[in-house]
């Protein structure tokens, strides 16, 4: 429930001014909500690891919405880092399997795939959403901030270690094409 407050805080922070602090301020509020976001279906009732908010749902009907517009990018990256971690189960069985509303479990394969297309879904979408004016340089510092709160998380949740190595060695490949782009 914690992530409401986050996201009523988020979007208090994007309402109260539009200058680019306080719309990356505004992002990185929406991340930590994101973060905790899908474990809502606790409080909603639904069947855990549901369908609904193990996805990126939730940041397409705050696309709809308009005030929700300007932190939907953060709340997307951090529905994408907790969903990263969920990828990296004890067993992917049971508790751990995505629920569809009225037709249960989709099954071990299914549910690795389900997460993996999410998880990279939504680091995408916040990555490269930018529904609000905002420079590069408070943009940058968002996503880096983001970054951190990726870190952060994945650092202490069951699940975000293999995680955090994919992250880190896909950043590392990256450097090292860019790298090797230059000298070429």
């Amino acid at each position: 429930m914690a992530c409401v407050i986050w996201l009523v805080a988020a979007w208090l922070t994007a309402r109260w001014r539009a200058d680019g602090w306080a719309q990356a301020g505004a992002m990185l509020l929406a991340c930590v909500a994101g973060t905790t976001l899908p474990d809502l279906d606790f409080a909603l009732g639904l069947a855990h690891r549901s369908a609904l908010t193990h996805s990126v749902l939730p940041v397409a009907l705050l696309a709809w919405w308009r005030g929700g517009r300007a932190i939907g990018p953060g709340l997307a990256i951090g529905i994408g880092i907790h969903l990263a971690a969920d990828c990296f189960p004890n067993a992917m069985r049971g508790y751990a399997t995505i629920k569809l509303p009225l037709a249960g479990s989709i099954g071990s394969d299914a549910s690795y795939a389900w997460l993996a297309v999410n998880a990279l879904g939504g680091m995408a979408i916040g990555a490269l959403w930018q529904p609000v004016p905002i420079t590069p340089r408070w943009r940058f510092a968002a996503l880096a901030g983001c970054a951190l709160i990726a870190v952060a998380y994945l650092f202490v949740t069951d699940g975000g270690w293999p995680a955090l190595t994919l992250f880190g060695l896909a950043g590392w490949l990256a450097v090292r094409r860019r790298k090797a782009a230059r000298t070429a």
